[in-house]
């Protein structure tokens, strides 16, 4: 015997089923783990390029080519908090 728990509105209309808020949970969880991997490269290659182990960003992109790399990092952390967003 499976427990389904329903979410209904002030009509009395079912809005989502447990199994439906499953399978979206699971695809918010997808959707934030992919947000971090465009993200985590920023934050490997900003502390290495300091220290001078690889070439600073600012050396192979430039100061006004920085947008490009800022764009998908901040385009990352967004998609991160939409998917780790607690509904």
């Amino acid at each position: 015997m499976t427990n389904k728990t329903e979410i209904v509105n002030d009509n009395g209309k079912e809005l989502l089923s447990s199994d439906q808020r499953g399978g979206k949970r699971t695809l918010l969880r997808v959707v934030g783990w992919f947000g971090v991997v465009i993200a985590a490269p920023f934050f490997l290659w900003a502390p290495l390029g300091l220290t001078g182990l690889v070439p600073s960003m600012i050396d192979v992109f430039g100061i006004v080519g920085l947008r490009f790399p800022a764009s998908f990092t901040i385009a990352g952390l967004l998609l991160a908090s939409i998917g780790f967003h607690q509904v």
